[in-house]
């Protein structure tokens, strides 16, 4: 919500979900297969994922070779390239996709982190999504396990290591207002 708010008000691209898609088309992917490679995906499953469109693709005559889709590190690749291309050419918010580590060391870029006490993260969620108690948790769970594993899987990093931003906020302690007016009045 922040980052759409910052985006808005600044009048900057928010980029979020359309990296997976942009990944998937530059390696000539099906889009589940880039998106069990996302951040949000279930690491679990990335290896079933993986494998399974594999098969599809290439029954369905692929233009890729199997061993193509079974390399983590294209993915990483692509994304980085991606995340880096969306920085040089545009004033925008990225969100997640570990752009704190591909983005490191460059002066043109704020890195910001928001979290809180995790029961009141979990309440903040169910106000502003019109969530259940049970499903705020479940969400909260899935969304931090999985940036998580992403940032330690890819980058060999922990996610929520204070020292990989430039501004860590306790999003719960402060209005999404001020959170937001923060992001502007640095960028």
């Amino acid at each position: 919500m922040v980052a759409a708010q910052v985006g808005q008000l600044l009048g900057w691209r928010v980029i979020n979900r359309a990296i997976p898609a942009e990944v998937a088309e530059s390696l000539s992917l099906p889009l589940e297969v880039a998106e069990a490679n996302d951040e949000h995906a279930d690491s679990r499953f990335w290896g079933l994922m993986t494998r399974s469109a594999v098969l599809l693709a290439s029954e369905a005559g692929g233009e890729l070779p199997r061993e193509a889709f079974n390399d983590e590190s294209a993915y990483r690749t692509v994304t980085e390239v991606i995340v880096r291309r969306i920085a040089d050419s545009s004033d925008s918010v990225i969100v997640g996709r570990a752009a704190a580590a591909i983005l490191q060391g460059r002066a043109d870029t704020l890195h910001v982190r928001l979290d809180g006490p995790v029961r009141a993260r979990i309440l903040q969620a169910m106000a502003a999504l019109h969530l259940t108690e049970k499903d705020a948790v479940r969400m909260l769970k899935l969304t931090d396990e999985s940036r998580r594993q992403y940032v330690k899987r890819f980058y060999g990093r922990e996610w929520a290591d204070q020292s990989h931003y430039h501004l860590t906020a306790d999003n719960t302690a402060l209005t999404l207002e001020t959170c937001t007016q923060f992001g502007i009045d640095r960028s």
